[in-house]
């Protein structure tokens, strides 16, 4: 067969370029609605006036700002109504051999309902910030969308059930917010969850997680939402992740609900870059124009039974939503057996294939995915060897560039791996090999993760009646590409395109440059399901035989990676985010400047002039990781205190009641407990709630670990300790203030550097050692 037709080739490249195009652009957010809309429309620029203010500057907890944060929802939320009351609680977990607790001021409000008011619809999303971030995206832009559906609510007539807001705290530092509101009354009334996140600061609102026995509550979100963007794909791979959010305390709780978030940006995701000017307005419009919908949808029905058996649900085309019973998935495999079996029944009776080509097909489609995608595990570590200041966890500013270059390689490489294969099998043979491996891939996909078959599936059933079809008027056959052979393939690819294709994209902006490989193998995927349509445009722009198209797309490929490496260097509005933490121990005046990096950059690199790498174990007892350190110049500032409240002796038992300070009025507290032997400690319990707590390991005796975040407003906390009578106690007390000593600090931080993300950057710790 001859596949050289210029046309056709030219309409199949605008075609199928075009349709991937629009398979992601169909589910971006909605424009924003101006503030001028009718008061019962919800208003991203409105909306916006709260995540001015709410951004302003980072607001963890525990700090002045989270205070003033405070103090304007309280307000806001006084002015619509809503009656607002504080719940100061405090709150536990534990991580691992560490207890964690939270001192939290959970905001809370009620919109009361026509009906009995005992079932109701929460709306939560959190307003603390991480130490280093703004917060205009996580989660300004979540509490801005509820302060605003709020306003939007009050201007229509009343809903039958009541709508609760909960403005969480201490989400980023452990959900502590959510853990404290089961505790208080208004939990048992809760009926239905929307909770509402970001990991970024643009992209859709996806509805990522759903309760288990989802069925009911899926059917009803994709009816009410006017954007739906959902998928029980997303809802499986977030459920095998490490991730959590508020959402998880209720979801573990029993409760029914959705929970969205938009995650492009995902480098400004926990970052001083998260701001206001750099929100996407189209995306808080996403989340408030669905949320408003949501209430007032789950407002008027009953939410008696919101149980029922998972289904699967995916969009299609833009907002089209399929949904279907999980058990129909067993239909829908049985359909595509049946299909693939008649498919190489009619290939071979058409003499388009034997069954040994078919075998080999199937090899070397195999082979050539693993080849594919494995090649981009050096391509992406030698990407990564030219950023040696972006720390993987960050991602990238150029996210949509590299994006675009690792398609085109993929695309190249199998383009060219395909030719190469097709100079002595035919191109039946190896369609027919991708058809049988991608079954089953769906097959492993229908008993590991039922949710997630319809990836596969539908995909793969399209394109097998659009070859099938082939066979069947023996365009197979012709010496020349037809125009019914090219619309035929195309046609039957639009379900392969609009299913795989946003979720190529999705994939790499949820993990970038971390795990590229994962999208990558999507599109391999894809790109077997396109073979035919590939193969008339490489054998259409060729140069005397030769594969010019793979080449040309491997030469722009790499181009546009150095693009994107280029388009990463460090400006005023792509910062570098750079990692230094001060440590002072009080018992002997030595300081230290860590960071969590080898490699220092342009500005921190003043602080280990003379550097060395080892562990804390000045600082911490039980210290393993690795850190860059150096010795720093102590600072006059006063110690954590531990005040002797009571010490008494209960029989075999000796009581001491502590009141821990910070008179530096840090934002957290940290205390590890050392006894003199191993069954010294019989009980520990800290604002009269008794901590589990494990043994760490040291060379001499066990320590216990706990980390007491966000400090309330007297910054102090009780703790109980209960050990054996006649014995003695260290307590190591640190408090922790979310910056670095400005004094200290020679080369003041350019524009074009911002601290790096987490709870132990940009942070000043001070340690002082009792013994009781």
């Amino acid at each position: 067969m001859r596949h050289r037709n210029n046309a056709i080739a030219a309409f199949l490249l605008l075609a199928l370029t075009g349709l991937a195009l629009l398979s992601i652009y169909l589910l971006l957010p909605p424009s924003p609605v101006p503030a001028t809309a009718p008061a019962s429309v919800f208003s991203a620029e409105r909306a916006m006036q709260h995540v001015n203010q709410i951004a302003k500057a980072p607001h963890a907890m525990g700090t002045a700002a989270h205070a003033e944060v405070r103090s304007y929802l309280l307000n806001q939320m006084q002015q619509l109504g809503l009656n607002p009351q504080v719940q100061q609680s405090t709150a536990f977990y534990s991580s691992g051999p560490v207890a964690m607790a939270g001192n939290v001021y959970n905001l809370l409000g009620r919109v009361k309902g026509t009906g009995a008011g005992n079932q109701a619809i929460l709306l939560m999303a959190h307003y603390d910030s991480q130490p280093n971030a703004r917060g205009a995206g996580d989660d300004g832009a979540g509490v801005a969308a509820i302060l605003e559906t709020v306003r939007a609510l009050k201007a229509v007539k009343p809903l039958q059930h009541d709508v609760i807001v909960l403005l969480t705290d201490g989400e980023e530092y452990g959900l502590f917010g959510a853990r404290a509101f089961m505790e208080h009354q208004w939990a048992k009334d809760v009926a239905m969850v929307l909770n509402v996140e970001a990991r970024g600061n643009e992209g859709p609102s996806m509805t990522f997680e759903m309760s288990p026995q989802n069925g009911w509550v899926a059917k009803q979100f994709i009816e009410a939402a006017p954007y739906p963007f959902v998928s029980s794909l997303a809802y499986e791979i977030y459920s095998r992740m490490p991730n959590d959010t508020d959402f998880t305390i209720f979801k573990d709780a029993g409760h029914t609900g959705v929970n969205s978030a938009f995650i492009d940006g995902f480098v400004h995701y926990h970052k001083l870059t998260d701001s206001p000017e750099n929100l996407n307005q189209n995306s808080l419009q996403h989340h408030g124009s669905n949320m408003l919908a949501l209430v007032q949808h789950f407002g008027s029905i009953d939410l008696t039974n919101t149980k029922a058996p998972d289904s699967v649900f995916f969009n299609f085309i833009g907002n089209w939503v399929i949904n279907y019973p999980m058990w129909l998935n067993i239909v829908w495999v049985g359909l595509t057996t049946l299909l693939l079996i008649v498919t190489v029944i009619v290939a071979i009776r058409k003499k388009a294939v034997t069954g040994w080509q078919m075998l080999a097909g199937f090899g070397l489609y195999l082979l050539l995915l693993a080849t594919v995608v494995g090649l981009f595990i050096p391509v992406n570590k030698l990407v990564l060897q030219q950023l040696p200041l972006t720390h993987g966890h960050n991602g990238v500013y150029s996210a949509d560039h590299f994006f675009i270059a690792y398609l085109m390689l993929a695309l190249g490489l199998f383009i060219l791996l395909s030719w190469l294969v097709l100079r002595w099998l035919q191109l039946f043979a190896l369609v027919l090999g991708v058809f049988i491996l991608q079954f089953v891939l769906m097959v492993a996909l229908y008993l590991i993760v039922p949710a997630a078959t319809y990836l596969l599936l539908f995909p793969l059933l399209f394109t097998m009646l659009g070859v099938l079809l082939l066979f069947k008027l023996d365009l197979h056959k012709s010496e020349e590409v037809s125009w019914r052979y090219a619309l035929i393939l195309l046609i039957a690819a639009i379900p392969a395109i609009f299913i795989i294709m946003p979720i190529v994209h999705v994939v790499f902006v949820a993990f970038a440059l971390q795990l590229p490989v994962g999208s990558i193998a999507l599109f391999v995927i894809l790109l077997g399901l396109l073979l035919p349509l590939l193969v008339i445009l490489e054998r259409s722009y060729s140069w005397r035989f030769m594969p010019l198209l793979p080449v040309v797309l491997l030469v722009a490929g790499t181009i546009q990676i150095a693009r994107a490496i280029d388009a990463e260097q460090p400006s005023a509005k792509q910062q570098l985010h750079s990692h230094v933490t001060y440590y002072l121990n009080a018992d002997n005046n030595r300081a230290y400047w860590v960071s969590n990096y080898q490699t220092t950059d342009e500005w921190n690199r003043q602080f280990f002039a003379s550097a060395e790498t080892g562990p804390l174990t000045d600082i911490y007892p039980h210290a393993q990781r690795e850190y860059l350190k150096s010795n720093a110049q102590p600072i006059n500032v006063a110690a954590p205190v531990a005040t002797v409240m009571s010490d008494v002796v209960s029989g075999d038992e000796r009581i001491i009641q502590l009141k821990l300070a910070s008179p530096r009025k840090a934002a957290h507290l940290e205390i590890i407990l050392q006894p003199t032997s191993a069954d010294t400690l019989r009980a520990v319990a800290l604002n009269g709630d008794v901590l589990t707590l494990e043994p760490i390991p040291t060379q001499t005796t066990p320590v216990y670990h706990i980390r007491y975040y966000g400090l309330p407003i007297t910054k102090d906390g009780m703790l109980e300790i209960r050990l054996k009578k006649g014995e003695k106690l260290n307590v190591l007390l640190y408090d922790h203030s979310l910056a670095i000593p400005q004094e200290l600090v020679k080369q003041p931080m350019p524009a074009h550097v911002v601290p790096e993300q987490g709870r132990d950057s940009n942070v000043t710790v001070v340690r002082k050692t009792y013994t009781f």
